[in-house]
Protein backbone atom coordinates (compact mmCIF):
# COMPACT_ATOMS: atom_id res chain seq x y z
CA UNK A 1 0.00 0.00 0.00
CA UNK A 2 1.52 3.18 -0.51
CA UNK A 3 0.21 6.54 1.24
CA UNK A 4 -1.66 9.14 -0.17
CA UNK A 5 -2.42 12.58 2.10
CA UNK A 6 -5.45 14.35 2.11
CA UNK A 7 -4.52 17.46 0.35
CA UNK A 8 -3.38 15.47 -2.95
CA UNK A 9 -7.11 13.46 -3.01
CA UNK A 10 -9.00 16.50 -2.63
CA UNK A 11 -6.62 18.52 -5.19
CA UNK A 12 -7.38 15.92 -7.85
CA UNK A 13 -11.25 15.94 -6.92
CA UNK A 14 -11.14 19.51 -7.45
CA UNK A 15 -9.39 19.11 -10.60
CA UNK A 16 -6.67 20.93 -9.56
CA UNK A 17 -2.54 20.01 -11.16
CA UNK A 18 0.19 20.23 -8.66
CA UNK A 19 1.34 23.31 -11.58
CA UNK A 20 -2.10 24.98 -10.78
CA UNK A 21 -1.80 24.76 -6.76
CA UNK A 22 1.58 26.46 -7.06
CA UNK A 23 0.35 28.88 -9.67
CA UNK A 24 -2.45 30.36 -7.52
CA UNK A 25 -0.63 30.27 -4.08
CA UNK A 26 2.30 32.29 -6.09
CA UNK A 27 4.98 29.26 -4.64
CA UNK A 28 6.94 27.21 -6.35
CA UNK A 29 6.06 24.13 -7.56
CA UNK A 30 8.28 22.04 -5.65
CA UNK A 31 7.79 23.61 -2.28
CA UNK A 32 3.91 22.65 -2.97
CA UNK A 33 5.04 18.91 -4.28
CA UNK A 34 7.06 19.01 -0.59
CA UNK A 35 4.14 20.66 1.39
CA UNK A 36 1.27 18.32 -0.34
CA UNK A 37 3.77 15.20 0.21
CA UNK A 38 3.94 15.67 3.91
CA UNK A 39 7.50 16.52 3.24
CA UNK A 40 7.40 20.12 5.16
CA UNK A 41 4.29 21.65 6.70
CA UNK A 42 2.66 24.59 5.70
CA UNK A 43 2.25 28.05 6.56
CA UNK A 44 -0.81 28.82 8.45
CA UNK A 45 -1.67 31.08 5.12
CA UNK A 46 -1.07 28.74 2.75
CA UNK A 47 -3.22 26.04 4.81
CA UNK A 48 -5.59 28.61 4.75
CA UNK A 49 -5.63 29.46 0.93
CA UNK A 50 -5.21 25.84 -0.19
CA UNK A 51 -8.99 25.05 2.11
CA UNK A 52 -10.10 28.38 -0.01
CA UNK A 53 -8.97 26.53 -3.68
CA UNK A 54 -10.48 23.61 -3.00
CA UNK A 55 -13.29 24.01 -1.18
CA UNK A 56 -12.46 22.04 2.02
CA UNK A 57 -12.24 23.14 5.68
CA UNK A 58 -8.83 23.47 7.03
CA UNK A 59 -9.39 20.60 9.51
CA UNK A 60 -9.70 17.99 6.62
CA UNK A 61 -6.38 18.30 4.99
CA UNK A 62 -3.88 19.29 7.76
CA UNK A 63 -2.95 17.97 11.48
CA UNK A 64 -3.67 20.44 13.84
CA UNK A 65 -1.31 22.95 14.44
CA UNK A 66 1.64 21.85 12.53
CA UNK A 67 -0.22 21.93 9.10
CA UNK A 68 1.06 18.95 8.07
CA UNK A 69 -0.76 17.17 5.55
CA UNK A 70 -2.77 14.29 6.53
CA UNK A 71 -1.87 10.89 5.20
CA UNK A 72 -4.51 7.69 4.48
CA UNK A 73 -3.22 4.47 3.05
CA UNK A 74 -4.32 3.35 -0.56
CA UNK A 75 -4.07 0.06 -3.14
CA UNK A 76 -2.17 0.65 -6.29
CA UNK A 77 -5.59 -0.47 -7.75
CA UNK A 78 -6.87 2.56 -6.50
CA UNK A 79 -4.30 4.76 -7.28
CA UNK A 80 -4.84 3.51 -10.71
CA UNK A 81 -8.24 4.50 -10.69
CA UNK A 82 -7.49 7.84 -9.77
CA UNK A 83 -5.24 8.86 -12.33
CA UNK A 84 -5.98 11.90 -14.46
CA UNK A 85 -5.84 11.10 -18.35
Amino acid sequence: MDMVTELKKYREAAGETVTSMAKKLRIGVSRYHMIESGERPATPEIARRVSEIIGVPQENIFLPQSFTVRKYAVSREEMAATKVG
